[in-house]
């Protein structure tokens, strides 16, 4: 694999319609609006795509944040209605019934009205991704949010308690010598039923190592491997020179998925190449959590990387040069064995134009640019536009470390139960932390209070935003105060 640094910027290419939806009321996570209703632009981006595609192969729906495969059944069913050029259409699905709107690129629920995004992947290896996309959850959590005093809310006719007593079990781990396999993330029906498409989860073996769906691990002495490793271990070095290295793999390209994904790359660079001279096509590290990289790998970009608003150039997917892999690192958390993950990606920039820091921007500012930046001449960042991201990236290698403040830790272990006011932790933690994330851990409590969240999903988000060792330093805190 050649790795050429950066040929230039400066190629334009004419961007690809953005589908977004858009309304009056609600907000995804996403920020954009995950109620009924589109703007008179928005649908007129969607209807080119449903004019312009040709009979799809496959269709998908956003779940968990992912892209997941209809069943081969259902998959017949929007065929024969595509090939007939139906906008909407009405199929029942496990006794459901349901109506595909096409040109809304959304499945409705008949009898509720919940929606969710959906896409697809023509006869021609063309992809179809609505830039805003969400789930039925999602759509459903932006309806309770019109309750703006946060006191009650009634989800799927069941009533909530929203403004119990706070009192729950915080669970710090403890180092141990053991590892813990991790658990097997869910797997729709519909999506096993893809057949050779079928992707394994991922699981973590004794000794930290991942197994990445449709990859193959590389040999230390493997060139591909060694060089892989070499740009990653001199980027991070300049704030890290004890990461260690534990494996890395490369993306295989066998399932028809992956085969589309490619073909679909390989198309878009030939575009540019042949509009503007050069496709501008660079190397660039992309930092997630293990599941995002493993939901990357399996069905492409989805959500735009999460950055704090004051230090973040737009809304898309951020990527680090390939000799700063150590600020995409910043985006990539640790997972149960103290793993950080990496993917190295191919990306087609075309002609880059510089993006405000704190900017909200979603699409390129004019048909003269393509990709965002927070400085075109010396980037620290790359923001490739999310409705472009999967025709403009192509994951090649996974590669994963071990920070060295994480050598010699083991996994997290719960501690015996004891019960912390929320109140009082909140209290002891806020003055560790920045205000940013004190405003999200607010945020994150409000939504629990709401009854919108569960407890065990409540604890999950606060141990990540504020970290294990901020927690662990406020309990012993409140246990040395009595």
């Amino acid at each position: 694999m050649t790795m050429n640094l950066v040929e230039s910027v400066g190629v334009r290419v004419p961007p690809s319609a953005p589908a977004s939806f858009a309304s009056s009321k609600g907000t995804s996570k996403r920020g954009g609006s995950v109620r009924s209703g589109f703007c008179k632009r928005d649908f007129s981006q969607n209807n080119a795509n449903f004019g312009r595609s040709a009979v799809p192969l496959r269709f998908m729906y956003f779940r968990n944040d992912s892209w997941v495969n209809f069943s081969a059944d259902v998959v017949e069913t929007l065929r024969a209605g595509f090939l007939e050029r139906k906008p909407i259409i009405e199929t029942s699905i496990d006794g459901s019934k349901y109506i595909f709107d096409f040109k809304r690129m959304l499945q409705i629920e008949y009898s509720t009205g919940n929606c969710r995004s959906i896409s697809w992947i023509d006869e021609s290896g063309k992809c179809f991704f609505p830039s805003d996309f969400f789930s039925e959850e999602e759509f459903i959590e932006s309806e309770c949010r019109e309750w703006d005093d946060y006191t009650s809310c009634n989800y799927k006719n069941k009533n909530c308690n929203c403004n119990p007593k706070i009192e729950i079990e915080v669970k710090i781990d403890r180092p141990s010598s053991k590892r813990k396999r991790e658990e097997e993330p869910e797997v729709s029906s519909s999506y096993k039923a893809a057949g050779n498409d079928a992707v394994k989860c991922q699981r973590l073996e004794e000794g930290g190592d991942a197994k990445w769906p449709n990859t193959i691990r590389l040999n230390e002495t493997d060139m591909t491997s060694m060089l892989v490793k070499d740009n990653f271990l001199k980027g991070i070095a300049k704030v890290d020179s004890g990461a260690l290295v534990t494996s890395i793999y490369q993306c295989k390209r066998e399932t028809h998925l992956d085969k589309a994904r490619h073909e679909v790359f390989q198309k878009q660079n030939e575009v540019t190449k042949a509009a503007r001279g050069t496709s501008n096509m660079v190397y660039a590290w992309f930092g997630a959590s293990a599941k995002r990289v493993e939901s990357v790998l399996a069905h492409g970009f989805g959500k735009p990387s999460k950055l704090p608003a004051a230090d973040a150039y737009g809304i898309g997917i951020y990527l680090s040069p390939v000799g700063l892999p150590h600020l995409s690192a910043k985006l990539a958390d640790v997972d149960g064995n103290g793993l950080k993950h990496l993917i190295l990606c191919r990306v087609i920039l075309g002609n880059v134009e510089k993006v405000e820091a704190g900017s909200e921007q979603r699409y390129p500012s004019s048909v003269d640019f393509d990709t965002g930046s927070d400085d075109p001449k010396n980037p620290k960042w790359y923001v490739v536009w999310s409705n472009i991201a999967n025709m403009h990236i192509l994951p090649e290698s996974v590669v994963s470390f071990r920070p060295s403040n994480m050598q010699g830790q083991a996994p997290l272990r719960a501690v015996a139960g004891v019960k912390y006011s929320l109140e009082k932790l909140f209290s002891k933690i806020k003055s560790s932390l920045p205000p940013g994330k004190v405003q999200e851990i607010l945020m994150i409590y409000s939504t629990y209070r709401a009854g919108m969240m569960a407890k065990d999903a409540f604890i999950k988000k606060l141990r990540q935003v504020a970290g294990d060792e901020v927690l662990r330093s406020a309990i012993q805190d409140i246990n040395a105060s009595g």
